[in-house]
Parts: structure tokens; sequence; C-alpha cells
């Protein structure tokens, strides 16, 4: 582990350590950003970001972070309020059925909920509650949850700029099951795509809870994984997987709605063999691809189409 990941899990496991490093982290993201996005990729690729002439995939995310326009971004991020950009491309129908929206979780109406459903923070990564059976669910304990995640701001995490400009709310939306293996969880098709073209399929699998695996494929769905991916992640598997029965819709559907972004990776579940929207990302996580292929990714992106600010 690197210095800064050890340093995350000191701070982590002390609440006392993690207030005052939330305050510094903030005091230092408003006197330069860059400052906190250098640091964060200095620990996964041992050099400093080259802000005047970025080559790899994560130098130029950041690099439109801090110099382009992503009030879009902000936008689409929002997995609430992305609905209506989904929409807008006429794509609506590949939506996940939406139960509700909250500003304030004790103006949620429980009763109003089907027996399962999911509760999603729309200003984050990761922070789902699955709801199996709502009889069995402890509301009070939810509530707490929530409200904690509303009190947040995932926008510091990273140095991830468009996130600060969300504003916050809890969503309810249906439930969904693996159709094809309901004892095992959903899988994830995530199609990354560049100035509106895709490239190739993330897949994500077996999730149980932090723990997942993952392969690669390109557009003839060959498997990529040996070529692409950080074999030392924990989650690299590269196992061959079943192309999907919505393949081709997919990649229709992930074209529509990467057409207005440099890059974007635009996110699918399949349920009955059709393709349900998840999400709209732009800002990767690291450490799951090899640094060459960050390198070829970043070879993708042309800069000289983007308006600097």
């Amino acid at each position: 582990m690197n210095l800064l990941g050890a340093l995350k899990n000191v701070v982590k496991n002390s609440s006392i350590l993690s207030k005052i490093w939330k305050v510094i982290y903030r005091i230092i993201f408003k006197i330069d950003p860059k400052i906190l996005a250098n640091l964060v990729y200095k620990s996964r690729f041992n050099k400093n970001i080259d802000w005047n002439n970025p080559q790899d995939l994560i130098e130029k995310i950041y690099w439109l972070q801090m110099y382009s326009d992503t009030s879009l971004w902000t936008l689409c991020a929002d997995k609430y309020r992305v609905r209506r950009y989904v929409e807008s491309k006429g794509c609506g129908a590949y939506l996940n059925k939406l139960y509700g929206m909250w500003e304030d979780v004790d103006d949620i109406n429980w009763e109003s909920l089907p027996n399962s459903f999911v509760l999603k923070w729309n200003n984050g990564s990761g922070q789902v509650i699955l709801v199996k059976d709502k009889t069995k669910l402890d509301i009070e304990a939810t509530k707490k949850v929530l409200r904690s995640w509303l009190q947040s701001n995932y926008g510091y995490e990273g140095a991830q700029l468009h996130y600060l400009r969300i504003k916050s709310c809890i969503i309810a939306e249906e439930y969904l099951v693996n159709t094809k293996e309901e004892d095992k969880s959903l899988v994830d098709y995530k199609l990354w795509c560049f100035h509106g073209s895709p490239s190739f399929f993330l897949v994500v699998y077996d999730r149980k809870g932090e723990n997942y695996k993952l392969s690669a494929f390109d557009l003839e769905w060959n498997n990529i994984s040996e070529k692409i991916f950080n074999k030392d992640s924990i989650h690299y598997s590269g196992d061959d997987f079943p192309k999907p029965k919505s393949f081709n819709e997919m990649i229709d559907v992930a074209t529509k709605l990467s057409q207005d972004f440099v890059e974007v990776r635009v996110d699918f579940y399949e349920i009955t063999e059709k393709p349900i929207f998840g999400e709209l990302t732009f800002t990767t996580g690291y450490g799951y691809y090899s640094q060459d292929f960050y390198r070829e990714l970043g070879q993708l992106i042309d800069l000289t189409q983007v308006s600097k600010i």
C-alpha cells in the first residue's frame, strides 16, 4: 500500500483525525483543487500531472475538470436529474422505474413504497441501500444513513469539481434482479465512449459487498482483459463472459448519450434481454487498468477540440 493509502486508513479509523483531515482537505481544495488532484494522481502513478501536456486518461480527465465547462457533467452525474438528459436524447424507455425523490428524509412516505426497492444518493458513488423486504427494514437506522449522505459532499473526494454543484437528494427506484441467475448479483455493462464513439466494455459481476470481478471486451466481444488490466488489482478476473442479448442496443443508446462529451462511461444492466440505463460516469476509479492502457485511452481524447476556460 502506498503512503497516501496508509494515511487514509489511519484517518478513516479515527473520528477525530477524520474531522481534522476534512477541514484541512477543504482548505487546500479552496486554495487550489489542482493540489489535491495531483496528490491523488501521484499516489497511483508515481508522478505529477502534466497540466501543460496531459497524456494519459486520468491526466486528461483532471485537465477537463479544471479547464473546461463541466456544467453538463454536473447535470448528468446527478443520478436523479440525469433522467431528464436521457429522456431528451430519446432514450427514456431505458430508464429504471422511479418511485420518488426527497431532499429531506423525513418526507419519505415509506408506506407508499413497494415491498422491494433501492434507495440511492444522487451525489456520490456506491451509496445504495438494497431493500428486498420492506417489512424487515429498520426505518430509523436507514434514515440516519440517508441523512449522513445528504450532509456529505462527494465532490471533495479526489477533487471532482462537478459533484460540488449537485443538489443532494435521495431517490427510490425499482429493485432489479439478475433474471438469468437470480442467486447472483446484477451484471454491470460499462461502455466507455470517446468523442461520441463507443470503445470497449468493462463488465462487472459477482458483486459481494465491496468485492467484485472485472472483465473487458472490445466491440467484437473479444476478451481484452489480459491486454488492459492491472493484474495487481484485487478485482481483476478476466473471465470470459457471454455477450449480452441487447449488445447492439447498448451500443446504440451509448452512442446517443455520449455525443455531447469528450469522454464518458455509459453504464447498463440487462433485464429480460433489454438494456436498463444505470448512470453516466465522467471520473473513473483508478487502478483497474495498466499504465500502458491508461496512456492508450488518453490518446482517444483530443483536447484541441475542447474550449479552455
